[in-house]
């Protein structure tokens, strides 16, 4: 109760600061249908004070609580002048304003926010119905928290550092054998969309995912402690750092304030080698005034072209270091780095720098010196001019032209549908000549076919018959 009354206090004092405020503001203020509506920045400060240590994930405006909660306490943002939200319970009944008390709720209605408090909630998913803005807060106050180490300040690109996040019940360490599966960490870095810096409109990136499993960092596995490596890849600006804890009972989210990733603070320029002689040279570079240069130590591995590997380290307290590698003719070389040293705070770091890669062409052959026997003088020597020819546009016309003739002799016979063999009419006289010749021997074989077939004139006594009879 006494916690309850705290918030409502400091909601009360900080609402009649925004009135105040608004009172002596001479500028129009946009209405909600003319401008979206933001979270007033004293009701943002007042939300940074909260106990915000432990929350429930608000997605599309439903939270699910888990069975086991004694108390939760609801923060909703809304509109300015809009209604108070309505809670829907998981058994789908509803929760007014004017009807928290007869359900043991107790709800202060605030001109732009609701503060509600719960004891002992009905497990399952909740939903909130009304005009919430998404700076809405679910706090849990249960026995079962998570808690996560403070990110180090600052943080540069590429630094690499060890975190510790611990599942507590009772300020112990809760036992996580009795889950079926291995519990894991999600650590999560979401991009704040400030336009002063380079990782606006990023959105959310995921950093790492611890297992309790004893394996890598994790000392002993399923003891509710998580401890991984967290690796800042994912580019400098500024960021808001989740941590999320998923069971089959319960969820648990912590939500850190804003940090900010600042640029790597070591340049690195490749210097090639001109000659076969010479060495390629390295040159490191420490531009940033949040480090001690004076406690740089620089150490890797360089992979050369023909394969062979070369490691390598840099402990002389300068501010400019120059790394000489051995010039092994054209090809890939690719070097890995990783860089120790101390904050100006006193804090120490781990820094991997991306991967280097540079390439080596092959060096031009040196031309081969010539004898005073070979030397020949300028003078001796006749450039042959080149002969210009003369191009041959006559026959190119002339080619031109009968491929056009032809061409449209081609088109002309498809078009009119007649033979190709109508075009050699030196064959046609010829065949012209042998079909008459033809036609003439079979008119004369005919002819003589015809004689032999009339009948021979019979002599005169060749037609008496002979009529006598025989003797009897």
């Amino acid at each position: 109760m006494a916690r309850l009354m705290l918030l409502c206090f400091m909601l009360c004092n900080v609402f009649v600061l925004t009135v105040a405020a608004q009172q002596d503001s001479t500028l129009p203020v946009a209405t909600p249908e003319s401008a979206p509506a933001q979270t007033p920045e004293p009701l943002m400060r007042m939300l940074a004070d909260l106990p915000l240590r432990n929350q429930i994930p608000l997605l599309d405006n439903r939270f699910r609580i888990d069975d086991g909660i004694e108390s939760i306490t609801l923060v909703f943002f809304r509109r300015p002048g809009s209604a108070s939200i309505v809670l829907v319970r998981p058994d789908g009944s509803k929760v007014f304003y004017n009807t928290a008390k007869q359900n043991n709720i107790r709800w202060f209605d605030g001109p732009s926010y609701d503060l509600i408090e719960i004891t002992q909630p009905m497990p399952g998913p909740w939903q909130a119905v009304g005009r919430v803005l998404p700076e809405s807060k679910i706090l849990v106050l249960t026995d079962v928290e998570l808690d996560v180490d403070p990110l180090p300040k600052p943080m540069v690109v590429g630094e690499t550092f060890k975190l510790t996040a611990r599942m507590l019940q009772d300020g112990k360490a809760i036992n996580a054998r009795e889950f079926k599966d291995i519990l894991s960490l999600q650590v999560v870095f979401t991009s704040t969309n400030d336009k002063r810096y380079e990782n606006f409109g990023r959105g959310m990136v995921e950093v790492a995912n611890f297992r309790d499993d004893g394996r890598g960092y994790d000392i002993s596995a399923r003891d509710g402690i998580f401890t991984g490596e967290i690796n800042l890849v994912f580019g400098q600006g500024e960021w808001i750092p989740r941590f999320i804890v998923r069971t089959p009972l319960y969820t648990r989210e912590v939500e850190q304030t804003a940090v900010i990733i600042e640029p790597s603070p070591i340049t690195l320029n490749v210097q090639m080698a001109t000659t076969a002689e010479q060495s390629h040279i390295i040159m490191l570079d420490a531009n940033s005034d949040l480090v001690d240069v004076d406690s740089l130590l620089f150490q890797g591995q360089i992979q050369y072209p023909d394969g062979d590997m070369q490691s390598f380290s840099l402990v002389e307290p300068t501010t400019t270091k120059q790394l000489q590698v051995d010039n092994r003719g054209h090809g890939s070389y690719i070097l890995n780095m990783a860089v120790f040293g101390q904050m100006r705070d006193g804090r120490e770091f781990v820094l991997n720098l991306p991967e280097e890669r540079f390439l080596v062409a092959m060096l031009a052959q040196e031309a081969p010196d010539l004898g005073p026997a070979d030397t020949v003088t300028e003078a001796a020597v006749e450039v042959a001019e080149p002969v210009a020819t003369e191009v041959p546009w006559l026959w190119i016309i002339l080619i031109n032209l009968f491929i056009l003739v032809l061409g449209a002799v081609a088109i002309w016979f498809v078009l009119s549908g007649k033979q190709f063999s109508r075009l050699m009419f030196w064959r046609k006289k010829t065949e012209l000549a042998a079909t008459a010749a033809v036609n003439k021997t079979a008119t004369a074989a005919k002819g003589d076919s015809t004689a032999n077939n009339k009948p021979a004139k019979k002599k005169d006594g060749e037609d008496i018959l002979d009529l006598s009879m025989p003797d009897g």
